[in-house]
């Protein structure tokens, strides 16, 4: 019997070899092509989807492996770009990459306390900024207790001029500035309360504290920005290193086992005189970048240095994503620094897959910042609880999406509660004020993966001693609750906004003043007597009013804040209306004195 499987490709070669063989062969090679097609797409999706995950042990191994310090020479940023040799330049070749001695005054000292190791965040940290409405000491340690009883792993401490700098730097302290044993009682209870404390000391931009004196001019990379230092500067490196110093010599004793050197939003460097010298001699390769990224590898060797080669360093990310990828492996800065990669949107919308994939290129972890006060908007008085509640449940799902990426995944968490956007800044949202935010994003961190908000709002209301706890716009959370600073919580987000509107409202709809006090009235003295002695008592009656809550305000703040912090306060948040009543009061007492009246018609002219 005639084989079938054969018979076809016989006949086809007795009756039409070339057709028949061409046939095939377009066959085959689109078959090729297909095969060919399905295995490029497979190694695109294996390499752009999230790294696989490593064994807890593998990580526990590479967290415990001591990495090998790299001391940097510096140099700086883009204007022109990098030389492809860059990348490939070898490390025995690199001049800006060298073997220091690092000494370990003290061991790094991590808090005995539960592990976390396994959890979704393994370090939850409450960021406190000092640099405005610092608290007094005891509502400070009132409130560590608060957050260590709610579960939070340890702090991050800005201190800015409210340090006790001493020497060279004594003179640009707070007239509030705590005092060395205030600080040792809040480092004291911190370690007593098991909290592991990192100390954030700004050494790139965000030294408004210091650049904004006269004396301080010349350490600025542009004149007119008291912000970044001139990198290139080594007499004003200096003092961000003794910074460095003074605060570690004063942490050392509790235990460094971070520490984080600021370095966010530096909006203009390379462009002093110094940077720009450092620039020439250094080489044109790196451009300003390479300057940065140099000042910022020798600024975290040097504070291991001064601590212990254990100590992590942190610094902000939004800085780093910027620069070029083979700087930064070129430099070894991910042997080094861990990245806290901040994003206080709703929906994390300054954060893409492709700025995670290059941090992971060269970071093998990192850490996830969110916020719970201080980042709605730059004047924001009153707490928007549900936005900071959005903004920490979706980076539960980022690191979810994200975290694989990083050979050691995720650190941590920093919830940041910030007090001015920068030195020069007013105040935002106040610690009483944001207390509540702060305890139910701290809930929800150690809660994740877990999206069920019920709980995590339940838990919070209970730490608060809060008869439930709603999150509704700028509303208060619950109308009866038992922590220290809800008091001035209640009076400034209810009782003040409530106060205003009534106000407005009588003062809108007054005929009298509208008619006999309005601003052609007093600006042209021209007013009717009789209308005074109506419109006085009603003013007055207003003032009265609103210095009830202002006196009650204040009072409620006295144990939570210095003087000088509530007077600022009150200026900025209720002046406006103290001012707008008291105006009135004035000028009608000044109108009713009058007893003769100028001819029309006024020489009005368009007030520039």
């Amino acid at each position: 019997m005639e084989n079938n499987t054969v018979l076809p490709f016989i006949k086809c070669k007795k009756m039409f070899p070339i057709r028949c063989i061409r046939r095939r062969s377009m066959d085959f090679i689109l078959k090729g092509v297909i095969l060919t097609t399905i295995c490029l797409f497979i190694v695109h999706m294996t390499s752009s989807y999230p790294r696989g995950g490593i064994s807890q042990r593998s990580l526990d191994s590479m967290q415990n492996q001591q990495q090998t310090p790299v001391l940097v020479k510096k140099r700086e940023n883009f204007e022109e770009s990098i030389d492809s040799n860059v990348e490939q330049q070898s490390k025995k070749d690199n001049p800006f990459v060298a073997q220091p001695t690092v000494k370990s005054l003290q061991p790094v000292a991590k808090m005995d306390r539960p592990s976390r190791e396994g959890e979704f965040y393994k370090n939850v940290v409450i960021h406190f900024d000092l640099k405005g409405a610092p608290p007094k000491v005891d509502y400070f340690l009132e409130m560590l207790r608060l957050i260590a009883k709610g579960g939070a792993t340890g702090i991050l401490l800005e201190w800015e001029d409210m340090f006790p700098w001493t020497g060279k730097l004594e003179q640009f302290k707070n007239t509030d500035a705590y005092s060395d044993a205030d600080v040792d009682s809040i480092l004291n209870e911190a370690r007593n309360l098991k909290l592991d404390v990192i100390p954030l000391v700004q050494t790139f931009g965000h030294l408004e504290w210091i650049l904004k004196y006269e004396e301080m001019r010349k350490f600025r990379e542009n004149d007119a920005y008291p912000q970044v230092l001139c990198l290139g500067n080594e007499e004003g490196v200096e003092y961000v290193k003794e910074m460095i110093r003074q605060v570690v010599k004063k942490h050392s004793k509790y235990g460094i086992p971070f520490f984080h050197i600021g370095a966010d939003e530096a909006f203009e460097f390379g462009v002093c005189q110094e940077s720009l010298d450092w620039i020439k001699k250094n080489g044109k390769t790196g451009g300003k970048q390479l300057l940065a990224l140099a000042h910022l590898k020798a600024i975290a060797e040097f504070a291991k240095q001064e601590i212990s080669a254990d100590t992590q360093i942190l610094a902000w990310h939004d800085m780093l994503k910027d620069f070029d990828p083979r700087l930064i492996k070129n430099l070894e800065l991910g042997q080094i620094v861990q990245p806290v990669v901040w994003d206080y949107s709703e929906n994390i919308v300054t954060l893409n897959d492709y700025i995670f994939s290059t941090l992971a290129d060269n970071f093998p972890t990192m850490w996830a910042s969110s916020a719970y006060k201080g980042a709605n908007y730059p004047s924001a008085s009153t707490s928007e609880v549900r936005h900071y509640e959005t903004n920490n449940r979706n980076w539960i799902k980022t690191k979810q999406a994200q975290e694989r990426k990083f050979k050691n995944g995720f650190q941590g968490i920093i919830i940041t509660g910030w007090q001015r956007y920068d030195h020069l800044a007013g105040l935002c949202e106040t610690l009483p004020i944001g207390t509540a935010s702060m305890i139910l994003q701290m809930q929800i961190a150690l809660n994740a993966p877990s999206s069920d908000m019920e709980t995590t709002r339940r838990q919070a209301g209970k730490l608060l001693g809060c008869q439930g706890f709603n999150v509704d716009g700028v509303n208060i959370v619950s109308n009866q609750c038992n922590y220290k600073g809800f008091q001035t919580y209640v009076i400034y987000q209810s009782e003040v906004p409530n106060l205003f509107s009534r106000i407005n409202g009588e003062l809108g709809k007054n005929h009298h003043l509208m008619g006999w006090a309005n601003r052609y009235n007093k600006k042209y003295n021209i007013s009717q007597n009789w209308y005074h002695k109506e419109m006085l008592p009603f003013v007055q009656s207003l003032v009265q009013q609103y210095e009830r809550v202002e006196n009650d305000l204040r009072a409620s703040m006295k144990d939570l804040f210095f003087d000088n912090t509530i007077d600022e306060f009150i200026y900025e948040n209720l002046g406006e209306m103290s001012e707008k009543l008291h105006g009135y009061v004035d000028e009608i007492q000044r109108l009713d004195k009058l007893r003769a009246w100028p001819k029309r018609h006024f020489p009005i002219r368009k007030e520039l």
